[in-house]
């Protein structure tokens, strides 16, 4: 993880130079685990997936520990975008046409479902992390409205998706580019401040009982009796089930997990402010964007003026400068900026993808669960893999069967990522030549 910022100072520790973190007004940390503790659920990993299964657990009354080995939300989860949107990386067509119609609504459906349980927790559990706006607009970079009028059809009969075509002259319009042509607005999906959330999540579970230790890497897991033992480095957990909720952060504690995925750079810049008569001849809209291409750019307005811009995807090296490479990306778009933008935070992270494009969920053995793999997904998958494996543990639910496909696999290593760097640039290709 890096990051580049043309800022110094007012930055929470722990997270690096990251936009978000300058937002926080609070600094709560908590201890790192200490001695000997017991419980029935031990979770590694405190980014969405742990604390949304950590939050889960409490509210069904199952005593829990979570385990981070940094701060709350210092990966993937409390750096990305702040896209609140229904689905997966593999997309509803893909799952549709690889799976049928019956797995396939199920499996939209749960993230649909997480949507509208994040608002509800955001509201329950007072977590101030707006401004929460409505409406993601994804914009084609293609020039094939026949398409575009399809896959809403699609995604409306076949996922109650409440998706609306927006006309070349409505999308140039919010946006001010002869990149785009028409494009897909999805009313129910929303933007927020990522870390915030994740934050006032984990605040959450805590005061319904939830044990959080942060500084706390797990440097061994091993069978104790008919549990588990984990250990960190000052201190044991020893609990009945663990759930594994970290894969690409530092050392795996389980192999397994780590040859299953493959670690992916993403890159994210947050402007100075831009005055509004830039953005209304620019981004004229306060609706998050982002395109159909494979290798797309994502992109939103933030508190203050300022833009976020997002997308490239990195498997080995960072560029020389993010903050420059991600401006001149942006300037592809709308180079009426040019002169107009400066950038003040650049940061990478990295992501957890699976060769399915889909989550991880499901046990490795009796007691021992996976829950990780969320590349691409964002902040609606994460949500409904927490409660997956919440109600698995507490009642015996048998929900995360629905993952039975997307079981880990093996992705060779270090070396799969020169796999993965041949079908990346196979796809930039495919963007290029429109196919």
């Amino acid at each position: 993880m890096t990051t580049q910022a043309a800022k110094t100072g007012g930055y929470i520790s722990g997270y690096d130079g990251n936009y978000y973190a300058t937002t926080l007004t609070e600094n709560r940390e908590w201890p790192a685990l200490d001695g000997a503790q017991e419980a029935e659920v031990c979770i590694v990993g405190g980014g969405l997936a742990g604390v949304n299964t950590l939050l889960g657990l409490r509210e069904r009354g199952i005593d829990a520990v979570l385990l981070e080995s940094s701060r709350i939300g210092w990966g993937a989860s409390g750096r990305n975008a702040g896209f609140v949107a229904k689905g997966y990386a593999a997309g509803e067509g893909s799952l549709l046409a690889k799976y049928g119609m019956d797995k396939a609504k199920t499996l939209v459906s749960l993230t649909k479902n997480a949507r509208g349980l994040i608002r509800e927790r955001i509201q329950k559990y007072d977590i101030d992390c707006g401004p929460v706006i409505d409406g993601v607009l994804t914009v084609s970079w293609h020039d094939q409205p026949g398409a575009i009028v399809d896959a809403i059809k699609t995604a409306n009969d076949h996922f109650d998706l409440g998706f609306e075509f927006k006309t070349r002259e409505e999308v140039r319009e919010m946006c001010r580019t002869s990149r785009y042509h028409d494009g897909i607005f999805s009313p129910h999906d929303y933007q927020m401040n990522p870390l915030k959330f994740l934050r006032g999540l984990a605040a959450a579970a805590d005061k319904i009982g939830g044990r959080i230790f942060e500084q706390s890497a797990v440097t061994s897991l091993s069978k104790d009796g008919a549990g588990w033992l984990v250990k960190t480095a000052q201190g044991t957990v020893r609990a009945k089930h663990v759930v594994l909720s970290t894969a690409v952060y530092g050392d795996a504690v389980d192999k397994r997990l780590q040859f299953a995925a493959i670690p992916v750079q993403t890159y994210i810049m947050v402007t100075e402010p831009i005055s509004e008569d830039a953005y209304a001849a620019s981004l004229n809209t306060r609706y998050a964007i982002y395109d159909s291409r494979f290798c797309s750019d994502y992109y939103r307005r933030l508190p203050e003026g300022r833009l976020l811009w997002g997308g490239r995807v990195g498997l080995f090296a960072h560029p020389d400068n993010i903050a420059e490479a991600m401006t001149q990306d942006m300037l592809k778009v709308y180079p009426q900026l040019r002169g107009v933008v400066k950038p003040a935070f650049a940061w990478s992270g990295l992501l957890s993808y699976a060769a399915h494009k889909m989550p991880m969920i499901g046990k490795l053995e009796d007691g021992l669960w996976y829950n990780t793999g969320y590349g691409g997904h964002g902040i609606c998958p994460t949500t409904a893999g927490g409660e997956i494996v919440a109600a698995a543990i507490a009642a015996g639910d048998t929900g995360y069967r629905a993952f039975d496909d997307f079981r880990l696999s093996f992705t060779g290593g270090k070396a799969g990522r020169y796999g993965a760097q041949m079908v990346y640039l196979w796809w930039k290709l495919r963007d290029h030549l429109n196919i």
